[in-house]
């Protein structure tokens, strides 16, 4: 009996998630998912209360990526200086932000540009707003470490630069005619371009 509740379950979001990729959260009703799965619309009820909830699912790897993003901007090593000269670091955070692009594309563009009349409509700007909060905190730990530095960075400054980079995101998965060798090269640029702008701004030295 589990094993097929698993099925029914894997199946139903299987068939939402081809469809919402294909035409959108909006245009895609309960019906049409269990026209398409072979599971009766009562059932699928059972599994899944209302498309809100399949949505969720669908984009659940994808969000809880964004915010293993976040959760590891403050890690320990993040507050050496090393970081705004270091190549390792560079690499590192092209690494993570080509995984989520490549492996998450399709759902990025569903979250991107078709959740507006979800429960997850604000997603983004709450996304936009944890990341801010994130920020301010690691630059009040930097001042503290390093207090030479300027870390009196205005939160509606830090709030701009945490749209920026969801827009930035967002740019990749609109044109979706770019390889992914031409993906990697604008996020290396993008990140090399951030790292020196922070870099002048906290006014770091050069010499390190």
């Amino acid at each position: 009996m589990q094993t097929t509740k698993d099925y029914i379950r894997k199946l139903l979001l299987e068939t939402a998630q081809k469809a919402f990729f294909e035409k959108g959260f909006k245009s895609v009703s309960m019906r049409e998912i269990s026209k398409l799965s072979g599971i009766g619309l009562s059932n699928i009820y059972n599994y899944y209360p209302c498309k809100d909830d399949l949505l969720v699912d669908v984009l659940r790897p994808l969000l809880a990526a964004m915010y293993r993003m976040l959760e590891d901007h403050n890690r320990p090593e993040n507050f050496s200086l090393d970081i705004f000269i270091s190549d390792e670091y560079h690499r590192a955070s092209l690494q993570e932000l080509m995984g989520i692009i490549t492996r998450y594309r399709s759902e990025l563009n569903l979250l991107f540009f078709s959740t507006q009349h979800s429960r997850l409509k604000d997603y983004l700007e709450e996304w936009i707003e944890k990341s801010a909060t994130i920020g301010m905190e690691y630059m009040e730990k930097m001042r503290r470490l390093h207090p030479e530095l300027h870390t009196d960075i205005s939160p509606f400054f830090m709030h701009f630069t945490c749209s920026w980079w969801i827009n930035m995101m967002k740019e990749v998965v609109q044109h979706k005619e770019l390889s992914c060798e031409e993906i990697e090269c604008f996020i290396s640029e993008y990140i090399r371009f951030s790292t020196g702008g922070w870099k002048k701004l906290m006014n770091v030295k050069n010499e390190r």
